[in-house]
């Protein structure tokens, strides 16, 4: 992944979180004098990240980097324990080649930082199945509601898991405990991961003062945002979802069909992970393509478990025998579905490839906008710009009310065109660059045209300069 050529991999999300954590390291403290519509605990460690590696994209990119390796880690062991040494290797690839996980795995996005904390708490609870009857089995099982309980503290999405692994814990139980007649015992556990969970929710949302909801979930459920965002689109993404990996579909059928018809039970977990975030998907708006994390790790754990059944048409397989070709078995069938993901993987790399080849293209009239805003950077305090990430590349503070000027926050309504321009008229800021939003462009058309000169343009959007600055402010006046 050509992590240090590439402007934005994302062209909103991206630029959002760099500069919430700049601010932050600026001393702006977030859901006070910097909106912010996410929880904290993403933007705190990104923060004091770059504080110490650095405040560049590379660095930035790194440490999604080694989110993703903590996920990919905690996803193979996982296998490792269901499925063996052989297949959890196998499946871990099957991720990695995933539809836009690459891609994800260095973006500064939230999503996959929460996802990693939830393969480790899956990956911890593993555990505590694999060594219940040891002394330091409540210890693993309380680890791994802290776990969930930080992803949490990273993006909410991930919510739906928490009821998913309370079931999967008390199920274990049951079945451990069924016929010692022990019913007291069946909620010991499920109580002490729920205590882990809660605890370090709590601690976490007192510390950055997150547990204030009115940022967080209204803006993202309120009646406006349903109202702004069309439900067909969410449902035509999320049912495309399950069709950017089809290979990876019809093995993870196959896998339910016999996980079902053989009565294993205890490997349900995927199965009631992809069916719950695909229920979540379908009745949230908006979606977008990185949700597609959430289904695509159970969806793959479960594709994982349908080659486990092409195993023995591989050892029995002879290319001689042409009755092995007569009769289609769960088996045959398995394998064929293997040979097929086998043959997608340099497609779905080739994809990728060409994608990064697109990025690299595209970064450089991004980087024209840059170099214009550098060149007055010397006389200039504030920015005031809908994307964000210029403002991080030219090392210039943002106004923290619109740090996070989301089309989420702007189509429900959130945001008002009055605390727009309030925003403008308060900061004065030396440049505006407006790129993204035709709302913000028309809420601001007037008093930019007033006040301020356009001095680059291009399709990406239009870079202005305040025409007039005062003197005491030791800046210059502009032609």
């Amino acid at each position: 992944m050509p992590i240090g050529q590439v402007f934005q991999f994302d062209p909103s999300d991206e630029g959002i979180e760099l500069i919430k954590a700049i601010l932050y390291l600026d001393g702006f403290p977030m859901y006070t004098e910097m909106w912010n519509d996410q929880p904290p605990f993403s933007t705190a460690i990104l923060a004091f990240w770059m504080e110490g590696f650095g405040k560049s994209i590379y660095s930035a990119r790194l440490l999604t980097l080694c989110y993703s390796t903590i996920l990919v880690w905690s996803f193979c062991q996982t296998l490792r324990i269901y499925l063996g040494n052989f297949i959890a290797i196998v499946g871990t690839l099957l991720l990695i080649i995933s539809c836009n996980f690459l891609r994800l795995s260095v973006s500064v996005m939230i999503g996959l930082p929460s996802l990693a904390m939830v393969m480790l708490s899956v990956f911890t609870l593993a555990l505590y199945k694999q060594n219940c009857d040891k002394q330091y089995s409540q210890l693993l099982i309380y680890i791994s509601g802290v776990f969930l309980a930080i992803s949490l503290q990273i993006k909410l999405f991930s919510a739906f898991i928490v009821p998913v692994i309370i079931f999967d814990i008390l199920q274990f139980n049951f079945k451990k405990h069924f016929q010692r007649q022990l019913k007291w015992s069946l909620f010991f556990d499920a109580t002490l991961w729920i205590i882990g969970f809660s605890t370090i929710y709590i601690l976490i949302g007192i510390l950055f003062n997150s547990l204030n909801y009115q940022e967080l979930l209204k803006t993202h459920f309120n009646h406006s945002v349903k109202a702004a965002f069309s439900r067909g689109n969410s449902l035509k993404l999320t049912l495309s979802f399950l069709l950017q990996d089809f290979d990876y579909l019809l093995l993870a059928i196959l896998a339910i069909k016999t996980i079902i018809q053989r009565k294993q039970w205890e490997n349900t977990l995927p199965i009631i992970w992809l069916i719950t975030g695909f229920i979540v998907l379908l009745n949230h708006r908006p979606v977008w393509y990185h949700h597609y994390l959430l289904l695509s790790i159970p969806l793959t754990w479960l594709a994982s478990y349908g080659l486990t059944l092409s195993l023995d048409f591989f050892r029995q397989w002879r290319w001689s025998d042409r009755k092995n070709f007569s009769k289609i078995t769960v088996s045959s069938l398995a394998g064929g579905l293997a040979i097929l993901s086998i043959l997608l993987i340099p497609v779905k790399l080739g994809v990728t490839i060409f994608e990064n080849h697109e990025y690299v293209a595209q970064s450089q009239d991004n980087v024209q906008f840059v170099n214009m805003i550098l060149k007055h950077k010397e006389s200039t305090r504030w920015l005031f710009t809908d994307c964000p990430i210029y403002a991080f590349y030219s090392s210039l503070p943002i106004p923290p009310e619109i740090a996070v000027l989301s089309d989420i926050r702007i189509k429900s309504k959130t945001i008002t065109p009055e605390q727009i321009l309030a925003v403008v008229k308060t900061y004065h800021p030396e440049q505006v660059l407006l790129c993204k939003s035709k709302i913000i462009q028309s809420y601001l058309a007037s008093y930019i045209n007033q006040h301020y000169l356009k001095i680059y343009t291009n399709h990406l959007g239009s870079l202005y300069l305040v025409k007039e600055i005062s003197p005491s402010k030791d800046l210059y006046l502009t032609k």
